[in-house]
């Protein structure tokens, strides 16, 4: 898991934090539909400023802010199952990595 991940708990959810940070809309729009499309099977709900989506044991929201001309989104995971939340996570996470890298 990367360590850079906030993990907490409030009864009855564990949770996991994340920023990552995009240099363009174009990255981060690519990353929004990426991240939609690996959890096509999932309810999801697409906002002007993010996308949420709701699976068995509990849901994540992707949110953006702009800073500096850096777009930030902010990851926030709720799962019941510590290792779901955890398993959910990496998926978002390597969908990033791809991205970062291409």
């Amino acid at each position: 898991m990367n360590t850079n991940v906030e993990v907490t708990f409030k009864n009855p959810y564990y949770e996991l934090n994340k920023k990552a940070r995009f240099t363009s809309s174009t990255k981060y729009d690519t990353f929004i539909n990426w991240v939609s499309g690996e959890f096509d099977l999932y309810l999801q709900d697409e906002k002007s400023n993010g996308l949420s989506i709701f699976f068995p044991e509990g849901n994540f929201h992707i949110k953006n802010e702009i800073e500096n001309g850096t777009i930030i989104a902010d990851i926030n995971l709720e799962s019941k199952l510590l290792e779901k939340g955890h398993f959910v996570f990496e998926k978002i996470m390597s969908v990033y990595t791809l991205l970062v890298k291409k």
